[in-house]
């Protein structure tokens, strides 16, 4: 009775050791990862395809300038194509061809190109911390000159200057330079169509500082699916939705639509990025120091990589503070895997003392187990032999049935066949007796002497069987093609004839299959036979099967 007690308790406690001892490796609790959060993960994990890519595209078109026929327009074009193309990727590049477009321009004495290299050159400099430089080169420019879509880019690169100084100058002595990007993006609203992209982030963000946030949810969200994602554009417009639910202390959304910037900024291969520094000092924030740790890292990677002072700056400062975070939470972790090491190898001593012992009890267990496989498997053997047994009397009662079911209609056809026939010798004899009796002898002569009737009959016959055995087998032709290749198939005539050859392996299908007997029901000679079955036989699609075989098997009952 005791050993028994101790069995089973034994048995109820070792579930709940294991149990306890996962929880316990597990370390922390269970939390669903967030969807975006894990996209953007594996989109950092590839960023590599997408930087190549941009490489590869940049290397195509500096290829462009080795050409010795390229005209200074030409080279133009592709100075001013390469410093658009570098402006968020490598910034010296960006520079360097900014400033041969200016060149190029001069030189060319084309003063719209001039202004265009200029208003592209100030706004490179700006996102390098050249400020005054920018501010100097958009005041060379004479705003009344300007087309319409130049005074908007010009506006812009005000903009844009003024807002890479704000965040340089980190809070202090900003007023004045608020004050300018503000009057700036008033006059580039001017300009704006109402309904375009450019409209909805400059006045979303004038919104979203003036505290109208619903105004600016509402035109901002509204401009979302006309902008192409995994472009510079979408990145912009997401991080301005961000920035409008940080206002709004939507802190979920707010990540949202950070993730969702960053994302399209690693895909579209920018380095000069704003998003996923802030959404590495959001996560931190919340708790999350491992992937604010892993963000901010790839944040100064990708500013490195760009190479601006400003932004290794920004983040630069935020950097160690994380850092130092996710080193204390990895301390801590490491000290809690101790403590839990420690329980784990007293639970596993414990669980290990209980096999053991459960281990010689289920000894005893596996020698009547043995005997019980043992009677067991002489039962699946003999279940497996009545299966067989029973297998085989269905199919012996399949074909009975088939057998039956053929002699049924055969008899049938047979007994009309038979009719037909007694009616016809009746009326010969009929006509013979007029004959006879009209005394007609040469008349009679004529009729016995030609084989015309014996002919017709034979043919009667023919089409009398072809049509009993097309109405017993009524898809014989239509299965006997699929065993044949199809450039070899009989073509499906109205189903109520055969040709010779099809003739000869209806009869083999009825179970005729000498030879002898099939040219003296057809009529044919023996070789004529042998011709006909080798004939078909030829066209098998599988030449290694018993062809006639097959086309005994051709109808039989399921």
């Amino acid at each position: 009775m005791f050993r028994s007690f101790l069995i089973q308790s034994v048995k109820r406690i070792i579930p709940v050791l294991i149990v306890f001892q996962s929880v316990l490796m597990c370390g922390v609790a269970f939390a669903k990862p967030d969807s975006l959060l894990s996209e953007l993960d594996n989109v950092i994990n590839t960023e590599k395809q997408f930087t190549d890519k941009k490489k590869a595209f940049l290397n195509k078109i500096t290829q462009r300038l080795s050409r010795t026929d390229l005209a200074k327009t030409g080279k133009y074009e592709v100075y001013s194509t390469l410093a658009k193309e570098y402006e968020g990727f490598i910034s010296d590049s960006a520079k360097l061809y900014g400033r041969k477009a200016l060149q190029a321009a001069q030189q060319l004495g084309d003063s719209e190109k001039i202004r265009d290299s200029k208003i592209q050159l100030a706004r490179i400099m700006a996102r390098v911390a050249m400020f005054s430089d920018a501010v100097g080169l958009l005041d060379e420019i004479n705003k009344g000159q300007l087309s319409s879509p130049q005074r908007i880019a010009y506006y812009k690169a005000y903009i844009e200057t003024y807002i890479y100084w704000i965040e340089f100058q980190g809070g202090n002595d900003i007023d004045l330079l608020v004050k300018k990007r503000n009057d700036y993006q008033d006059s580039l609203l001017s300009y704006l169509p109402a309904d375009g992209y450019e409209y909805a982030i400059n006045f979303g963000t004038k919104c979203i500082e003036s505290g109208h946030f619903q105004q600016a949810e509402n035109i901002l969200l509204a401009c979302i699916p006309s902008v192409k994602q995994d472009t510079r554009e979408y990145s912009v417009l997401a991080s301005i939705l961000a920035y409008l639910y940080e206002k709004k202390g939507e802190i979920q959304k707010q990540q949202k639509y950070l993730a969702m910037s960053a994302i399209s900024d690693i895909r579209a291969a920018i380095k000069e990025n704003l998003a996923l520094r802030e959404l590495a000092t959001l996560l931190y924030g919340k708790g999350d120091t491992e992937r604010a740790n892993s963000y901010i890292k790839k944040s100064l990677e990708d500013a490195n990589f760009y190479n601006a002072r400003l932004r290794n700056i920004q983040t630069s400062r935020v950097l160690p503070i994380i850092d130092k975070a996710y080193q204390l939470d990895r301390e801590k972790y490491q000290q809690k895997l101790r403590v839990l090491l420690v329980i784990v190898s007293v639970l596993s001593l414990v669980l290990l003392i209980g096999i053991v012992f459960i281990f010689r009890q289920m000894r005893a267990l596996a020698k009547a187990q043995k005997e019980i496989l043992q009677i067991n498997s002489k039962l699946n053997e003999l279940n497996e032999e009545l299966k067989a047994a029973n297998e085989q009397q269905k199919q012996t009662n399949i074909h009975l049935a088939e057998a039956n079911h053929i002699k049924e209609k055969f008899i049938s056809q047979f007994l009309e066949i038979c009719t037909e026939h007694i009616e016809k010798l009746d009326a010969f004899k009929l006509m013979v007796h007029r004959k006879i009796k009209a005394g007609q002898i040469n008349d009679l002569l004529k009729i016995t002497s030609t084989s015309e009737d014996s002919m017709k009959e034979q043919k009667s016959l023919y089409a009398s069987f072809d049509k009993a055995f097309l109405n017993i087998y009524p898809d014989f032709v239509k299965e006997l093609n699929r065993m044949l290749r199809l450039e070899e198939q009989y073509p499906l005539n109205d189903g109520k004839s055969l040709n010779q050859e099809l003739r000869v392996f209806a009869l083999i299908r009825l179970g005729i299959t000498d030879s002898n007997k099939i040219a003296t029901f057809l009529h044919y000679s023996l070789r004529t036979i042998y011709n006909y079955r080798s004939k078909v036989k030829s066209k098998s699609l599988n030449q290694e099967v018993d062809f006639e075989e097959k086309v005994r098997q051709i109808g039989l009952l399921e």
